[in-house]
């Protein structure tokens, strides 16, 4: 890559990377990604709940719930163009509690404010459908599902490619530099050797190396205005002789920080219960064993057969938060700083950012003229 003049250079190869350099290449001629793991998807992406989001959990006004609510149109419309396996599940929600069934009559009220639908259930008639389930009021969310996220970071990285995009894996940002003319992105790959890209545009999608990257791009003198705390989320798998359910998404009302422990059904039928939320310094995806005792406590709340054995430890993510602990809310960042002419930053990418990326990618493109 020694000293490649292209015209957009995209840093991050996740579904939200992956989904910008698309529709990037629709409008430019030659558009390369990099990222420095093995392949794509390999931090944030893949380790989700995989998830399509309805957009009933964020403010009114912000780019959250419009993004999301815009990206699960889009994403549903993607993945039948492409082939991607996706269902549209619906999904349960869960007030176990007279405090969560005042979290659940703001929630429907916020839905219907944004124009989403939800329908509301009492207790007795979810435990007709689902008799293992313990709630004293419901609501359905009709424009939730599921995706397969593998399939879908493939589909997307083919069509780039397909448009005669690069990916170059296992590939360092050592440096960015300004020029007159535009930008050098400066790189090392696993062997050592370095490289060079020559852009007038660059677009910041590092995730939670997504400030580390506007720190090396100079950004207000390497000192940008975000900082980013990385949150674990563990999952859990449900193994044989767990409680059945027959909803693929059951969750609980949501937490500070989080949507809540729930239950996923993915496309092969496998269960699992997560995430969690933990804040944590380094970044790192182990399971310990000994959670089980804690998540089977969350889960039973409204799976009550629920036990410590039921569950195994399956995987772990982590979320690039702009809030610390104990929570909050923070909007996703699409930045476009004047005193970095051709740069846009994508900072705090977390859910619903999976199922927000294709109108991501869409805002992003409309951003250089």
């Amino acid at each position: 890559m020694a000293g490649d003049e292209v015209d957009v250079v995209v840093i991050g190869a996740g579904v939200v990377g992956l989904a910008c350099a698309h529709a990037l290449s629709k409008r430019f001629k030659s558009v390369v990604v990099i990222d420095r793991e093995h392949g794509p998807g390999r931090s944030t992406s893949s380790r989700t709940s995989g998830v399509i989001h309805a957009g009933i959990y964020y403010p009114s006004d912000s780019q959250k719930t419009h993004l999301c609510i815009e990206g699960r149109e889009r994403l549903y419309a993607w993945c039948k163009d492409h082939d991607v396996p996706y269902a549209n599940t619906g999904k349960l929600i869960v007030a176990t509690s007279p405090e969560d069934e005042a979290k659940l009559d703001a929630l429907a009220r916020h839905a219907a404010e944004v124009g989403v639908p939800l329908e509301p259930l009492a207790g007795s008639e979810v435990s007709q459908e689902e008799p293992e389930v313990r709630c004293s009021r419901a609501l359905f969310s009709p424009t939730s599902g599921v995706v397969d996220v593998h399939e879908l970071i493939a589909s997307l990285l083919k069509e780039f490619r397909e448009r005669g995009g690069a990916a170059v894996f296992q590939t360092g940002v050592e440096a960015i530099d300004q020029t007159v003319h535009g930008w050098v992105v400066r790189t090392t790959d696993s062997m050592g050797r370095e490289g060079e890209l020559v852009t007038r545009r660059l677009l910041n999608s590092a995730g939670l190396d997504a400030v580390e990257v506007a720190k090396k791009s100079g950004l207000d003198g390497g000192a940008p205005p975000w900082t980013l705390y990385p949150c674990k989320g563990c999952y859990f798998s449900l193994q044989a002789g767990a409680p059945k359910t027959k909803h693929s998404l059951i969750y609980p009302l949501p937490q500070p920080a989080g949507l809540g422990v729930h239950i996923t059904t993915d496309l092969s039928g496998a269960r699992r219960a997560g995430p969690d939320t933990r804040y944590i310094d380094e970044v790192e995806y182990d399971v310990d064993e000994a959670d089980a005792t804690r998540f089977a406590e969350a889960v039973a709340r409204y799976l009550p057969a629920i036990r410590e054995e039921h569950l195994a430890p399956d995987y772990a993510g982590v979320r690039p938060k702009l809030v610390g602990p104990p929570g909050g809310f923070a909007d996703f960042v699409l930045s476009a700083p004047r005193s970095q002419p051709g740069v846009v930053h994508l900072i705090g990418i977390e859910s619903p950012g999976l199922t927000a990326s294709l109108a991501i990618a869409a805002r992003v493109s409309m951003l250089w003229h």
